[in-house]
């Protein structure tokens, strides 16, 4: 329509100059008259723009509006329905027409308010704007959604007062079976028992009829609740951190952990130094000679050097202290001729600067055997018996503490798992070779429940073991002595008296669980310590003993989860910290 309005304004404008050329080209006299026609032009001019801008209003609204329909509201009726067929009349014509009709109370005395909303009627779906769609949707949406919100809370009510319900009745249970109880132990009260048995099944009854009205959710709420339950009661972890993270890395470490171990020439006149013998390891030191046996038939090495996690330097401490032609006062220049024969001879150390090497010794002299080539302290990780974190020789974590083992053959005795035949409250027998030994012997060597023996014993060393609760380890030259494994091997508790020493496998191992560790300084409280320890408590430490007790024991072909395999474990804890250069 608006299309239309402009041509029309536009033929007229087109038609005016014409008019306006002709007469001023046939007729000179017009020409006097110029402001007039100008006048009578401009009013046609305003007329024309007024017409067109109402035509132009209307079609705004048009736009704006989606109809041009016209409401009208009756109450319901003739009038209604004769409106609504001059509706029809109009919609024939081009116009738009709704008709909304009251759905208001016959009474003449209803008020406005009485009226309820107003309803469509037919022909609605057809005129119905789409403003007017969008809110009714809207309006519909939000009374759904105010429907769902008071249903969940209706439930959520019903819910809180069932749960109540069945917490009193379980409460009734309860005390109806603490009466029951009570009533029990009274021999005079025999008949009482059927009428308590009878509320006792009666409230059994409701709490039943009640759970059976809980939904869902109830039902979920209870296994949670035992789960719960079951989790503070914390699983057994033994004498673990964390047994099933052990187990699981532990067999990882099966599958995957890699060593090289760097050949020898065998016609060097000290290869014995770097290679195991072919008999059962004993000694103070046998540590040494079972983990390199062991490990040279295990499923550990690789000959692919580029497989392997770490690259083992076999040369043996012990045994070069042992050989008179290199001696203690040779040591030194021997190991740092060794690590230099490794650095040039292959190119491995120099990836990670030695950091994936490593060496094991149980010798006390092992601490200054490397002093010469100090980038193995710093670097290398020593697996050492004298583990002691004082000396800066040491550095846990890189480092790790190996047991010192005496080995033991044949089957353990019977009497390892008893504690009814262990009167003795401690016991410990050696050479007084350092201060806290002799501060021990000062202390206690008189007392009737604390043996403390100067040098050996005069009867059976494991009977002593097997006949004490708990069995002292008190540090001598170094901290580590094969006392501690003694003690598990015959399932007596160990007391740590050893400063500073970093305890074998305590990367894995819980040492709180199946020991007890003091300082020197409470020699004086030693008995007091012990004594406070109860018939349950100390059940308990021996218990974990003996789950901890495989991993201090050597066997030749190792076995599971032993001294050899728990020492690998440790190397592989450690494969993490190593960094490799690109070459």
């Amino acid at each position: 329509m608006a299309k239309t309005g402009l041509l029309e304004a536009s033929s007229l404008f087109s038609q005016l100059g014409r008019i306006r050329k002709r007469h001023s080209t046939s007729s000179p006299r017009n020409l006097s008259s110029k402001s007039g026609r100008g006048l009578v032009l401009l009013l046609v001019t305003i007329v024309c723009s007024l017409l067109l801008a109402g035509r132009l209003l209307w079609c705004f609204m048009y736009l704006f509006t989606g109809t041009g329909s016209t409401e009208v509201y009756v109450d319901r009726g003739i009038e209604a329905q004769r409106l609504i067929e001059e509706a029809e009349d109009w919609r024939a014509k081009g116009d738009e027409a709704i008709v909304r009709v009251w759905d208001g109370k016959l009474n003449d005395d209803a008020s406005e308010d009485d009226w309820i909303e107003p309803q469509l009627l037919e022909g609605q779906d057809k005129v119905e704007t789409e403003d007017d769609k969008e809110e009714r949707l809207l309006e519909d949406d939000n009374d759904d959604k105010r429907a769902e919100i008071e249903e969940v809370w209706r439930d959520d009510k019903e819910l809180i007062k069932q749960m109540a319900e069945l917490a009193n009745s379980e409460t009734n249970e309860n005390d109806v079976s603490t009466e029951e109880a009570d009533v029990s132990a009274d021999v005079n009260t025999e008949e009482a028992v059927p009428s308590e048995v009878d509320d006792e099944s009666r409230d059994e009854n409701e709490a039943s009829a009640v759970k059976k009205k809980l939904p869902d959710a109830m039902a979920y709420l209870e296994r949670l609740t035992g789960k719960l339950a079951n989790t503070g009661d914390q699983e057994d972890n033994g004498p673990y951190h964390s047994r099933r993270i052990f187990e699981s890395d532990y067999a990882e470490m099966k599958r995957n952990f890699k060593i090289f171990t760097y050949p020898h020439d065998h016609n060097d006149p000290f290869h014995l130094i770097f290679e195991p013998r072919n008999k059962v390891p004993s000694g103070n030191y046998a540590s040494e000679e079972f983990f390199q046996q062991a490990l040279m038939s295990s499923v550990f090495v690789t000959k692919d050097a580029s497989k392997a996690d770490f690259f083992f330097m076999p040369v043996s401490i012990t045994k070069a202290r042992m050989d008179k032609r290199i001696d203690v006062r040779g040591l030194q220049d021997f190991c740092a001729k060794y690590v230099m024969t490794v650095q040039s001879q292959w190119n491995y150390w120099n990836r990670s600067n030695g950091a994936d090497h490593f060496y094991l010794s149980c010798h006390s002299v092992a601490r200054n055997a490397m002093d010469q080539v100090p980038v193995v302290k710093q670097n290398a990780i020593q697996l050492l018996c004298p583990a002691s974190y004082f000396l800066a020789s040491y550095i846990t974590h890189k480092d790790a503490s190996v047991p010192q083992i005496w080995p033991r053959e044949g089957a353990e005795p019977k009497e390892v798992r008893l504690i009814a035949q262990r009167k003795r409250l401690a016991f410990f027998a050696g050479a007084l070779n350092s201060p806290v030994r002799q501060e021990l012997e000062r202390t206690w060597s008189s007392d009737d429940k604390i043996m403390v023996h100067k040098g050996r014993v005069p009867y059976p060393y494991s009977e002593a073991l097997l006949t004490s609760k708990f069995c002292l380890h008190a540090k001598g030259f170094e901290v580590n002595t094969a006392r501690l494994g003694d003690a598990m091997y015959y399932g007596c508790v160990p007391v740590v008296i050893a400063n500073h020493y970093d305890l074998p496998f305590q990367d894995i191992l819980d040492w709180t669980k199946f020991s007890i560790v003091i300082s020197s300084l409470d020699i004086p409280l030693l008995k007091k310590t012990l004594e406070a320890v109860t018939d349950e408590q100390y059940a308990e430490l021996h218990s974990q003993v003996l789950k901890a007790r495989k991993h201090f024991q050597w066997h030749n072909p190792p076995q599971e989860y032993d001294a050899f395999h728990t020492v690998m474990y440790e190397l592989w804890k450690r494969r993490h910290i190593v960094k490799r250069s690109s070459l």
